[in-house]
Parts: structure tokens; C-alpha cells; sequence
């Protein structure tokens, strides 16, 4: 049977494609062309671990259930676009294939190239820059055990200086992974393993073992440390493994380890759930690089003339203060950091590491986000090397008194640098783009973006579970529900505009919120946020916020900031001055935000509480709508509904579709009587029955003016619906909120209040 071929053209480079259609996974069906799509759709990921570095293929053409084969040599049909690299072995040159675009992984990807196994360099710099503990359990060996001696491996790696980062294997164990600096040979590497390696079997020889004989190891757990070894490889993160599941190496989060069931937890069909939730969680990794921990002494020899920090030391009384003392140590030129300080005024500190110490800038309002935008940045005192990893508490009375958080750390590059002047690029980190720096007078410096302008862009609010009672656990944080309308704050420079949760610009409804811009002490961010009226117990009222929202006319709007004053309550940080700060955890994100607003005015911040129970109860007997539930360390993921935060209402709540309304009667026949209600369920619109509470008459009124764009002759439900001769239809367009007590046996509500109109903002 002749092959079928198609071409495509990825990244300038044409590519054959054979055999689309054919089964290599046939247990779950998955297809060639869906091989070529998953390393399609991870690219941007899996080439941050494979990019530039000697690759081997384990190759199934014909399927998983044939044998594969490895393959190191670079085809001799290779396409002249796709490199290779020449490494010496003890018989013969071998030319491994490099891939650094997506079109060699879609290349690969149509050899049945199922597994990509890199090495631990790249052709860039040939020293090794991480090394990797695979755990290898034997049959019958408790995946529980291998949890357990993974976090005690962690705790290990920790005890000795380095940060370790975790995957799944795909096969039947797990891989750990250690970034170190890239100034050591194969040789010192390995040696600084096997050691650390000993030493950790020496502590728990009842769990694990380093003989590679399986008769020898008596039940025992694998700590294979001999793929470190120069020309060894691993499999890379994100590649598929050939076995039947279309199981995938996935790197995760250290939290989700007792949450993970096997190695081949994570599989083509199910990855994508976890990466769009969490994205790369290694992302960044070699920012965590650290020296080997019997090589610290010979290869960053800290020099005993500490004439450069001389006024660092004089500053600081080392008694009372914990930051890192005035040693000059040698390294790279690479590295940076940017914090974010709250000493006498909140500012950015920008350290820049050049010949052993770090030059340092205090910037008042941060790195400029635009291109030409250009910032002041004051000249302050060289700092050590060990202030990359400063964080926390600068006591009272001391130099630079107040908190300080990292916002950025990483990799830079310094691209030009001469007397008063210097440019940089960030390579790696939370921040990017290239900058200049010029010297104008005395300690004072302008720092400009000259690349990768940054736009604050409206993006839709994260979206939340909700559940009957509050989970008492020590896994969260407990916050008051405001009752008001959802929005978006976002703040560019002086500016700053308001957008509803589905991107309407509100910025001229509450002018008084405009005004207070300069309340916020960020020059660029992006603020989720409810806006609220309170009544005098200082409770929420969600009616008058509404007649907020749709009051217009300049002088009527003046006059409701008098009568009916909005107060923006902020709970979550999503951007700040070029910082995504999405993937930051919660806990950060509230304590920047705490520091940025000044809670005197229209703007506030809202507050953790740490017993839900009795915030529940407090709020309740205020009459306020609920609490909310936020799981400690998580991330804010936008337009996604996540069960990580958690609202917990006092009755239970629904949102509904208007299918009409019904005539009204005595002091109601100008208005309406009742409300007919309906839900989705399995994509059927389902009858709920009628909700005849909850109105005063001007909401009666604004509902009728909202009813009247929508009345058609028929109803779009079919049953047993009462009054249905006074009924006026309505096109189901328009949602509303109720709560109820429970639902009857017909599946209606019982005893439903009508709470509020779901307004598409």
C-alpha cells in the first residue's frame, strides 16, 4: 500500500508528513497526526529543556506494539535545516540531532519518534547544568514508599543548598532534577552526586539502594544517579513515553506529589487540564542554580578585599539584621534580581551582578513597561551576591527599615557597559525586554525600555465553585463576599480605567474612584475587584450599586457620588509593573496589594480572615451575602473557573434564565406579579417555576424596562406552568440570581427569593 503524504510549512521550513493516519498508540486509538499535534502543542515548553542539546530518539514507526529502537546517529536524509552535534565516544563520532524550533519537534515527531532523550548540556556551553536522581522502584514496591522518599529527597537537596524539581518518569518511577551552575566538567559533577548520593543511602539503606543489580537490591528502591554521566540522557520533560497509555514525563508542582497515582498519571489524553491550569511549572528553573555543594570553596572563591562594600557594611549593624554580610564573591555576570521594598516609600531595588558584587538601583516606580518610557533610578551602594535571595523583614531602625519581597529573579544579559552608562537584557525570570541606563547626575540614573513593550489588556476575572458549608481546614484563607459588581481595575501610569467582568468600559459611572487613582501606589497594575455601596452598618447593598452602574448624565452621576458613594474593595493582583503575577501565590499577591493601596479613601483592601466558621456567622448576622474559600499558595487562573477558591453563600443560590412574567394584581397590576423561571440542563431548557419576592417597586420598574426588549408570543418551555394565560413570554436572554431553600418534587424551587439581575456588564 503506498504511503500518503502531505507537506507543511512551519517556521520557514517545509516538512513531509507520511502516514498520518496510522494507529501507534492502539490501545486508546491515537494516530500519528495526533503524535505531530501534542509536540505541536508543547513545543514552546518541552524546547526549554531540549533546546540546543544532543538528543536521543527511542522510535516506535510501527506502532507501540512492535518493538522500538533507539536511534542516536542523525539520519543520513536528514534535512539540511535540522543540526547536529559531533560527539567523540570511545570507537566512533557520533552526530546527535539538535532541535530548536518546533519544526524539528513535528520532524521527529513523523519518525514515530515517541521518546526524546536529551543530555544534561547544550552545544552553547558543554558543562553539565543540572543533575538528576531517577528513582527506579522494583515490582510490588508501594508507590506510597515513593512518595515518601521523594520528599525526603527534596528535604535533602534542601539541606544542602539546592532547589530540586520533580516529574513523573512516564515508566514506573519518578525523576528529580537539581539545576547547578554550568562552570563544572561531567566529571566534578558526578562526583559531587555520588557523594551526596552515599550520603543520603546511608541515612535510609532500609528504603533505597545505589546497586544496579537487581538481586543485590533485596526489595529496595533504585536511586539511579549513573544516567548523570557524561553521554547518558534522560527522558525530557513533557516527551511521550512508547508504552501503551501514550503515558508523558510531566513535571508538576511539589504540592500535587500525593495527589499524583503512578508515573504514567499523565498521558496525551489528560495533560492538557493540568498544564492549562498551572502552565510550565518549571518555568524559569535555571534561575535556581546553584554550586555544587563540595565545589563551593574552589570555584566561587570569595575574595578578602571588601573595599566594594565597604559602604554596604557601614550601613548595617549585622546584629540586628539579617541580610547577607559584605562578602564579594565570583560568579558569572548573570544573574539579577528586582525586589519590591516597602521601606519609608515603596519602591523597586534593581540588582545587577558585575565582578563580584551587585550594582544597585533604587527605582520609585518601577521598570518602565513601554518602549521610550523612561524612570528615574537612584545609584545606591554595591550589595553581595547573597542579596539574589534576600527576602523579608528589615528590622526597625536599620538601613532600608520595612519588608521586601522578590518580584523577579533570573538571568541577564549585559550587552554594552561603559563609564555612566549600561544596557541589559532579562533572559530568564518574570521580567523581559532590554533597557538602558544613563547616568545624569550625581547618584541619579534614567532607566528606558528600549524592547518588548508590555499592554495591560482587559482579561476576564477568574471564576469561582460554590458550595453549601465552609471547609474547615487549615488549607485556607477565609474572605468576606462582597455583594456588588465584579470588575477589572486597570492602572497605567497616571491613569486608570474600570471594566465590568465582561469587559464594558464603567469608568465614567464612578468618577469619585477616578479621582482616587493616586491611592494606588503602582504605576502599572491590573486589580480584580468588586465596587459596592454600603449602607450605614457598612453592608453591602447591591440595589444601590446597580443604580450606580446605570445612573448616566454628568451632573446625575455628580450627584450620586453625594447620595450614594461607591467603595472599591480589591482582593486579588493580577499584573504588576511588568510582573505577571498570576503564577505568584496567593499569599504574595495579597500582601503587594495590601502595600499598594492606601485604605483612606474610596479604596480598599480586602482582608484574610483565619476561622471561616466564625466569619461566616459574623457575616450572617450582619445580613451579608457569604464568605469566600481560598486554598493557601494558589495561583489566580483568568477566565477559568477553578475550585480553589470557593464561595459559601447562607441559602443556596442559582442563577436562572427570565422565561417570562406573570400580570399583576392590586398594588402590583402597574407592575408584575411574579417571575417564571428556567435552567439549562443537559442543554434542554428546563421549567423551574415562578419567584414572586425579593422586588421593591423600582426594581419592579427597571426590571420591566429590561423585560420589554424581549417579549415574544410563546414559551420556550413545555410542562406543567402555572398562570399561563396571565403570562407575557420572554425570549430567554436575561439571567437572574435567587436563593431557595431547597427544590420540591416536580424540580421547582421552594420558597425562592429573587436576589439580584444578572446584568451583562
Amino acid at each position: 500500500m503506498p504511503k500518503s503524504e502531505v507537506y507543511t510549512e512551519l517556521n520557514g521550513q517545509k516538512i513531509k508528513l507520511t502516514n498520518l493516519e496510522k494507529i501507534l498508540f492502539p490501545d486508546i486509538k491515537i494516530s500519528k497526526a495526533e503524535v505531530v499535534q501534542y509536540y505541536l502543542n508543547v513545543a514552546p515548553y518541552l524546547l526549554e529543556y531540549i533546546y540546543n542539546r544532543p538528543l536521543t530518539l527511542i522510535r516506535f514507526p510501527d506502532g507501540v506494539e512492535k518493538a522500538g529502537f533507539y536511534a542516536k546517529t542523525k539520519p543520513d536524509w536528514t534535512p539540511e535545516w535540522i543540526s547536529s552535534f559531533d560527539i567523540q565516544h570511545s570507537e566512533e563520532t557520533i552526530p546527535y540531532l539538535l532541535a530548536k524550533g518546533s519544526a524539528e519537534l513535528v520532524w521527529i515527531a513523523n519518525l514515530g519518534g515517541l521518546e526524546i532523550h536529551p543530555m544534561q548540556f547544550s552545544v552553547d556551553q558543554q558543562n553539565p547544568d543540572h543533575f538528576i536522581f531517577d528513582l527506579d522502584p522494583p515490582e510490588h514496591f508501594l508507590w506510597e514508599d515513593l512518595v515518601e522518599i521523594a520528599f525526603k529527597i527534596k528535604a535533602f537537596c534542601s539541606e544542602h543548598g539546592y532547589v530540586s524539581f520533580i516529574k513523573t518518569s512516564g515508566g514506573k518511577g519518578l525523576h528529580i532534577y537539581v539545576p547547578i551552575k554550568p562552570i563544572y566538567d561531567h566529571e566534578q559533577m558526578v562526583l559531587a552526586v555520588k557523594k551526596l548520593s552515599t550520603e543520603f543511602v546511608r541515612r535510609n539503606g532500609n528504603l533505597v539502594t545505589l546497586k544496579m543489580n537487581k538481586e543485590k537490591r533485596k526489595g529496595k528502591m533504585l536511586l539511579d544517579i549513573f544516567r548523570n554521566h557524561k553521554g547518558h540522557t534522560t527522558v525530557a520533560p513533557f516527551s511521550l513515553r512508547g508504552k501503551k497509555s501514550a503515558p508523558i514525563s510531566m513535571p508538576f508542582l511539589w504540592s500535587d506529589l500525593e495527589k499524583i497515582k503512578d508515573s504514567q498519571h499523565f498521558n496525551i489524553r489528560n495533560y492538557k487540564a493540568y498544564l492549562d491550569q498551572h502552565g510550565n511549572v518549571w518555568k524559569d528553573w535555571r534561575n535556581f542554580e546553584r554550586a555544587l555543594h563540595n565545589q563551593k570553596d574552589s570555584q566561587h572563591p570569595i575574595q578578602t578585599d571588601h573595599s566594594l562594600l565597604m559602604e554596604y557594611a557601614k550601613k548595617r549593624d549585622f546584629k540586628n539584621t539579617n541580610e547577607p554580610p559584605a562578602l564579594v564573591e565570583n560568579g558569572l555576570n548573570d544573574e539579577y534580581v528586582v525586589q519590591l521594598h516597602n521601606a519609608s516609600r515603596l519602591h523597586y531595588d534593581l540588582r545587577l551582578e558585575i565582578d563580584g558584587v551587585l550594582f544597585s538601583w533604587a527605582i520609585p516606580k518601577g521598570l518602565p513597561i513601554s518602549i521610550g518610557t523612561k524612570r528615574l533610578a537612584i545609584r545606591t551602594e554595591d550589595h553581595p551576591m547573597k542579596y539574589l535571595d534576600f527576602r523579608g523583614i528589615i528590622p526597625k531602625g536599620e538601613y532600608g527599615a520595612g519588608k521586601m519581597w522578590i518580584a523577579s529573579r533570573g538571568k541577564y544579559k549585559l550587552l554594552k557597559r561603559k563609564e555612566g552608562s549600561l544596557s541589559f537584557s532579562f533572559l530568564t525570570g518574570a521580567l523581559s525586554g532590554e533597557f538602558s541606563m544613563y547616568n545624569t547626575k550625581e547618584d541619579q540614573w534614567i532607566v528606558e525600555r528600549k524592547s518588548d513593550q508590555q499592554e495591560l489588556k482587559f482579561e476576564k476575572p477568574m471564576l469561582v465553585e460554590q458550595i453549601k458549608t465552609v471547609p474547615q481546614s487549615d488549607k485556607y484563607h477565609y474572605e468576606i463576599k462582597w455583594d456588588g459588581i465584579r470588575c477589572i481595575l486597570i492602572f497605567e501610569n497616571e491613569s486608570l480605567k474600570i471594566f465590568s467582568k465582561s469587559g464594558r468600559d464603567l469608568s465614567s459611572k464612578f468618577p469619585e474612584l477616578i479621582a482616587q487613582r493616586h491611592k494606588v501606589k503602582a504605576s502599572n497594575a491590573i486589580v480584580d475587584a468588586e465596587i459596592v455601596c454600603l449602607d450605614a452598618n457598612g453592608v453591602p447593598n447591591f440595589s444601590k450599586v446597580i443604580s450606580r452602574m446605570h445612573t448616566t448624565g454628568r451632573q446625575k452621576i455628580a450627584n450620586m457620588q453625594k447620595t450614594n458613594p461607591v467603595f472599591c474593595y480589591a482582593f486579588d493582583l493580577i499584573h504588576l509593573d511588568g510582573i505577571d503575577t498570576t503564577k505568584e501565590p496567593i499569599e504574595k499577591r495579597k500582601e503587594w496589594l495590601e502595600v499598594l493601596i492606601e485604605s483612606n479613601g474610596q479604596f480598599r483592601h480586602s482582608a484574610f480572615f483565619s476561622d471561616g466558621v466564625e466569619l461566616y456567622k459574623a457575616c450572617e448576622k450582619m445580613g451579608m451575602e457569604g464568605i469566600m474559600a481560598k486554598q493557601k499558595e494558589s495561583k489566580y487562573f483568568s477566565n477559568q473557573r477553578s475550585s480553589v477558591w470557593a464561595k459559601i453563600k447562607y441559602r443556596s443560590h442559582a442563577d436562572c434564565f427570565i422565561l417570562g412574567y406573570t400580570k399583576g394584581q392590586g398594588d402590583r397590576s402597574e407592575l408584575f406579579g411574579s417571575i417564571h423561571l428556567g435552567q439549562m440542563e443537559n442543554d434542554i431548557l428546563v421549567y423551574r417555576g415562578r419567584v414572586g419576592t425579593g422586588f421593591d417597586a423600582n426594581k419592579m420598574k427597571m426590571l420591566l424596562k429590561h423585560f420589554a426588549d424581549h417579549i415574544t408570543n410563546e414559551p420556550y418551555v413545555e410542562g406543567e406552568i402555572e398562570k399561563v394565560k396571565d403570562t407575557v413570554w420572554l425570549h430567554p436572554k436575561l439571567q437572574c440570581e435567587i436563593h431557595y431553600a431547597s427544590m420540591t418534587n416536580n424540580n421547582t424551587f421552594r420558597e425562592p427569593v429573587f436576589v439580584k439581575l444578572i446584568v451583562e456588564e
